[in-house]
């Protein structure tokens, strides 16, 4: 193997550095939590409240959209600060993830292709917009990246780059690395960030195709069972362009897999599936027991995601975003790919197929479900980084040979530091004056200083649940949820006065319950139709002969996230 450069400690000093300033900036900078933002800042606030470590809940409702992980970590930080009420609190540990994913794609690319690759390609994603975006949002999906990153790395190491030991087998009970084992536990841990599955495919999609393409190298088959592979898969994409099921195209290329499972015996392993289950099937057990319709909420988000229409995008949907997710190194990441294909193609380098099967395959994969988000492409920009790299260190190459020589270190170097000044700048201007939910976010405050302390101030969450776990986290805990507008007549609210914030066109069907008065109204709420749309503080008289009634009723996980109708107290 060609002897490069090794990454230094000093290397990983300065990375984190300029990432955790960037992204300290930009965070400080952000404005208010946005709508997502509310649901992993006012879960966290609740279970440092209620100390339900195993599931996260808004008032009385579970929140089992997403495993806990997040949460958990969130609370951890918020308990070393101290409070968790200001935006900045939650925002925290999404940059610790972002910049730990930063230096594990230091560390892999600087093993597979030196210092300088490593240096560049850390600082590429730790800059591209989409990274940057959520490394520095109060939200769940980050938490995925290093985990991902740490999984791949794990593997990148046991088939790259260590020298094997005559004593491992590949037996099913027998001796593997220590990172095949931490291979398993991180696997485990991507069930507790995102969601079941999702992370698992993530991980295990390029790790199929690699040791297909590259274990069939010394018999000169690699690139028939990579064209069989992607024969395959075309017939999946033409399936969905047809309207077809999912599973029907992802049936022969299951079976594809299947027949090259000789390739995967390093991982056909007891003791390391068994790491795996005790890390990623506690939580799901004990949240069934505790709740058993969690399941419909699982089934939902699996199978409305892959045929349902959920969140539904064309097929293409991913490869138009990857223009600009990568930005401001779009141009780059395809400069990566020309400069590297020959070296993946006609020479077989196996870090640059691992590279690219991490790059193309999650994208492909779940180019094929109907549910798409821009922010699912989180957990695989780091390969994109990787190839952008390599693009711009050809480009800075050409330039420094025929016009710059070494003065292209410099310019580089004030390059990454002008767009650390622009995302600075940016950001901070877009907090003051461009944010969505900057109106909204004033209107919460100017209410929550307008209801007396010892007034029942209540969130008609039926609104919009993600929007109401934000009010809550601004309004206060003096504030509560009503699953819907019929929960005013819980018999736990003592008195007839009541102060409810909900949209200005729920008013009529406030009035069933009492004399309404609006005492506040925001100036612009975010995905407004109209005016009658905005939210507005209402001051409600009930009627002294309203019926109460208890609450105390069961509100079930797809009734929780409004996926189910029901309860309701009239």
């Amino acid at each position: 193997m060609e002897t490069i450069e090794p990454v230094e400690r000093r290397d990983y000093g300065m990375v984190a550095l300029f990432t955790l300033l960037l992204y300290a900036i930009v965070l400080a900078c952000g404005g208010p939590l946005t709508m997502h933002e509310g649901v992993l800042s006012q879960t966290t606030k609740a279970m440092l409240a209620d100390h339900d470590w195993l599931v996260p809940h808004y008032g009385d409702a579970p929140w089992l959209e997403r495993p806990p992980l997040p949460q958990w970590i969130s609370c951890a930080i918020c308990s070393v600060i101290g409070h968790c009420d200001q935006e900045w609190n939650v925002r925290i540990g999404p940059a610790l993830a972002g910049t730990l994913t930063v230096l594990l794609t230091l560390w892999l690319a600087g093993r597979l292709f030196g210092r300088a690759t490593g240096i560049v390609s850390a600082l590429i994603l730790a800059t591209m917009y989409n990274f940057v975006r959520y490394s520095t949002l109060a939200e769940a999906d980050i938490f995925l990246a290093p985990i991902v990153g740490g999984a791949l790395c794990c593997f990148a190491y046991v088939e790259l780059l260590r020298v094997p030991q005559p004593s491992e087998s590949n037996n099913f009970f027998g001796k593997r690395p220590w990172p095949v084992l931490l291979f398993f536990v991180l696997l485990g841990m991507t069930n507790l960030a995102k969601g079941l599955v999702f992370g698992m495919v993530i991980v295990m999609a390029p790790i199929g195709v690699f040791m297909i393409w590259n274990a069939n190298a010394e018999t000169r088959t690699d690139r028939r069972d990579l064209l069989i592979f992607l024969g395959l898969y075309a017939w999946a994409f033409l399936t969905k362009l047809l309207g077809l099921r999912t599973s029907i195209g992802l049936g022969p290329m299951a079976l594809f897999f299947l027949w090259n499972i000789r390739l995967y015996t390093r991982y056909l392993w007891l003791w390391g599936w068994l790491a795996f289950a005790v890390v990623a099937l506690p939580w799901p057990i004990l949240a069934y027991l505790r709740y058993p319709d969690a399941v419909d909420v699982w089934t939902f988000d699996l199978q409305a995601r892959l045929n349902a229409n959920y969140l539904g995008e064309p097929p293409w949907y991913y490869f138009v975003c990857l223009t600009w997710v990568s930005q401001p190194w779009a141009i780059a990441v395809g400069g990566g790919l020309l400069v590297t294909f020959r070296s993946v193609w006609n020479h077989g380098s196996p870090a640059l197929r691992f590279v690219w099967c991490w790059a193309w395959m999650p994208l492909l994969i779940y180019s094929l479900a109907d549910g798409k988000h821009h922010h699912y492409m989180l957990h695989y920009l780091a390969p994109w980084a990787i190839l952008a790299a390599h693009g711009a260190i050809w480009s800075w190459k050409r330039l420094s040979e025929r016009l710059l020589g070494e003065r292209i270190v410099g310019l580089v170097a004030a390059m990454f530091v002008t767009i650390f000044v622009l995302y600075g700048v940016g950001f901070a201007y877009k907090g003051a004056y461009l944010h969505r939910s900057r109106e909204d976010t004033a209107f919460l405050l100017q209410a929550r200083s307008a209801v007396p302390m010892e007034m029942p101030l209540m969130i008609n969450s039926a609104d919009e649940a993600l929007e109401g776990l934000r009010m809550q986290f601004y309004l206060g805990d003096q504030s509560y949820f009503l699953h819907n507008l019929s929960f005013v007549r819980d018999d736990r609210v003592h008195g007839d006065d009541i102060y409810v914030v909900t949209r200005f066109n729920r008013r009529s069907q406030l009035e069933k319950y009492g004399r309404v008065e609006p005492i506040i109204k925001c100036k612009h709420s975010r995905r407004e139709a109209s005016e009658e749309e905005r939210w507005t503080l209402f001051h409600v008289h009930l009627r002294e002969n309203l019926e109460r009634k208890s609450a105390n009723v069961r509100i079930s996980p797809m009734q929780a996230m409004y996926r189910a109708e029901g309860p309701d107290l009239d």
